[in-house]
């Protein structure tokens, strides 16, 4: 029964020959897709099962009515289900052992050799695909998360437990001993915190009223009293 009209198909062939005497092969070649079954939405009908076909007098692969070659679907037909399959093949004469491959069959191609595609070095792998052409790349997909950081990241705590190691060693160029002498220490506590503190405290927040007569000098002595007061100023001013 031929493929329905619009199906697309490749035509596969094949000859093969006894190396002992180039007489013509006898044999089968077995097409089974890997799939249970392809769909083809877009022509209403579904395609399952495997076909075998024997070589004829002069060793050519032949269908079913006698024709040289054999149509099989191909594996990237827009709209297929599944969309990506491969065909296994199994080629077995009488004259040699049996072989099986995987064939990939693209809608580009009119026409396939498995001559030329099947893979008789045996100390290769035992199969061999023929790929279609490569297809537009498609979008970006999604971000996926973050992966953990790498074994040698450094950490806090690691980072903390390196300086307070640094701080304990020795110090044979006097490098720490110079920067203490050279620069307050900012820790809450240290000495120029206190100071900071103190002057915080000491200098006023609005000014201050200074009441008193300049010509008898109570206006200076107010002054004197209130800055004392504050604590800017020692007063030790005498009558």
């Amino acid at each position: 029964m031929p493929f329905p009209p619009g199906v697309p198909t490749v035509l596969v062939t094949y000859t093969a020959a006894n190396p002992a005497g180039g007489q013509p092969s006898q044999g089968t070649v077995e097409f089974a897709p890997v799939a249970l079954a392809i769909s083809l939405p877009d022509h209403g009908i579904v395609f399952a099962g495997r076909g075998i076909y024997t070589l004829d007098d002069q060793g050519r692969l032949v269908d079913t009515d006698g024709s040289v070659g054999v149509p099989l679907l191909p594996c990237d037909i827009p709209g297929a289900n599944p969309a990506e399959w491969v065909w296994q093949v199994t080629i077995a004469l009488t004259d040699a052992g049996p072989r099986r491959f995987y064939l990939s069959l693209s809608i580009t191609e009119t026409e396939v050799d498995l001559g030329e595609v099947a893979q008789v070095d045996p100390s290769r792998a035992h199969y061999v695909t023929v790929p279609g052409p490569r297809g537009e790349q498609g979008p970006a997909g999604p971000q996926g998360p973050a992966g953990p950081p790498p074994a040698d990241a450094e950490t806090p705590a690691g980072a903390l437990e390196k300086i307070a190691a640094h701080a304990a060693a020795a110090d044979p160029h006097g490098d720490r001993v110079w920067a203490s002498e050279q620069f307050y220490p900012l820790a809450q506590g240290s000495d120029l915190s206190l100071r900071v503190t103190a002057l915080e405290g000491a200098v006023p927040t609005a000014q201050l009223s200074v009441t008193g007569s300049r010509s008898d000098g109570t206006a200076l002595a107010n002054l004197l009293t209130a800055l004392a007061a504050k604590g800017l100023i020692t007063d030790d001013t005498t009558v």
